[in-house]
């Protein structure tokens, strides 16, 4: 016996299954990405040590179309506070300065006193600019300094901060593991900014995002409410280390569609570990370290395949410019910006930035998990769960319906054919439906 599935259902299937391949790309901003300037090594002049200002305000365009907030290291290496931070207004991102701290003094109060020089400048160091002050980044760990040093930092930079009238908040980055066994430093931050990369715990990308929570919930038990963001993570696409994961393009891609996830639903801020990739990193470590392949960009601006999820906002970003070139062309564009603005107001209560990430799902799961309401006869509304898109399709069911009697095969492969024409005209419609609507939540 053939069993055919009745006209209005495969339709119906057939639509969810494009929208779930469509809503899958779609994405918001990530709440922050990790950012260098360095092009070369500590030994390097300058002229090649340093990315040029004309590569900065390249690279920040680029994350501009992927966040709205970019994390420095340092004041003085490449004197990159003062080159960045202007750039960075330009391209309206924000700023979360660095001061390093090393095993000396002396770098510190260098990076302390470039601080206070900045300060001066009008409307550079403001806090419409800057979003945080960190000091120092995993200097602990390093055994760079103890806590007590780690403190005396933070409140100097705090105190600098109060005399120029700025209510920026302080914090430093170190490891979880660091932070918990130097609890003192909780109370002299701001807010608490772990580094957590199960990439070095030799762990199976699946697993990382529950590992990583699982870290952050020892650290909740001491911060006592206090916020969290998370200062760095992230998956290296290439190159070998003993004492890391797998680095290779799928487990990134698993590990960051995992972690978005995760973000989502714990409604997480965090600075993705980076930006691009640091070849220059190779000149200094071995000629395969993983260290030179954490970017979510290559060296030369191209988003990496693990990261394909934010395509939609690169594209996006396009669209609007060429759309403010031309200008406003009637009344379809207003209602698509009003739709725009609708979204843009419930997508922006989650800090995690990441509202969708890719999904595989099979068709029984489309079955369970569609929220179908029928529309009367002709029609039936449907609703991709976790996604804001839905498509109201539009159908018309054939005359005679398809027989279970296996004398009927002809009249039932007749039938089924017209079906999946049916079925299949109508999810590129839903497709193109659910397309359009996302490209105007991210104009």
């Amino acid at each position: 016996m053939v069993r055919v599935l009745s006209p209005l259902f495969a339709v119906a299937t057939a639509a969810l299954a494009g929208l779930f391949s469509a809503s899958a790309a779609s994405t918001t901003k990530l709440y922050g990405v990790d950012y260098n300037i360095r092009s070369g090594p500590d030994w390097a002049p300058d002229a090649t040590k340093c990315k040029s200002a004309d590569v900065i305000a390249a690279e920040l365009a680029k994350l501009k179309q992927i966040t709205d907030i970019v994390r420095l290291y340092s004041m003085t290496d490449c004197d990159q506070a003062a080159v960045v931070l202007p750039l960075a207004i330009k391209a309206g991102l924000k700023v979360s300065l660095g001061i390093w701290v090393g095993p000396e003094n002396q770098t510190f109060d260098a990076d302390k006193a470039r601080l206070e020089e900045l300060m001066v400048q009008d409307g550079l160091i403001t806090t419409e600019n800057v979003e945080a002050i960190y000091v120092g980044s995993e200097a602990m760990y390093r055994g760079d300094v103890n806590a007590t040093v780690a403190i005396e930092n933070i409140k100097a930079v705090k105190s600098l901060c109060t005399s120029k009238s700025l209510d920026i908040p302080i914090t430093l980055a170190d490891t979880t593991e660091a932070i918990i066994k130097n609890p003192s430093t909780i109370a002299a931050v701001d807010f608490v900014s772990p580094n957590v990369f199960p990439f070095w715990d030799r762990i199976t990308p699946d697993k990382a995002p529950a590992q990583l929570y699982g870290k952050l919930e020892k650290l909740m038990k001491l911060t006592k409410g206090k916020e969290i963001v998370i200062g760095e993570t992230g998956w290296a696409t290439d190159g070998v280390d003993a004492r890391s994961s797998k680095a290779t393009i799928a487990n990134a891609q698993t590990y960051f569609e995992g972690f978005l996830k995760l973000a989502q639903e714990k409604n997480l801020k965090y600075y993705y570990f980076a930006g691009f990739d640091e070849s220059w990193k190779l000149a200094t470590l071995s000629a395969d370290n993983v260290e030179a392949h954490f970017g979510i960009f290559d060296k030369d601006g191209n988003l990496k395949q693990p990261y394909h999820s934010l395509q939609p906002l690169l594209d996006a970003d396009a669209s609007s410019s060429s759309a403010s070139q031309v200008g406003d062309v009637g009344s379809d564009s207003d209602s698509g910006s009003a739709d725009a603005g609708d979204d843009e107001d419930s997508s922006s209560s989650s800090p995690a930035g990441s509202s969708t990430v890719s999904t595989t799902i099979s068709m029984d799961a489309i079955i369970a998990s569609a929220d179908s309401t029928s529309k009367g006869a002709g029609a039936m509304e449907v609703k991709v769960p976790g996604s804001a898109s839905a498509a109201t399709v539009a159908v018309q069911s054939p005359s005679a319906s398809a027989s279970d009697d296996d004398d009927d095969d002809d009249d039932d492969s007749e039938a089924t054919g017209s079906t999946e024409d049916l079925a299949s005209k109508t999810a590129a419609s839903a497709v193109a439906t659910a397309s359009n609507k996302r490209k105007d939540c991210h104009a």
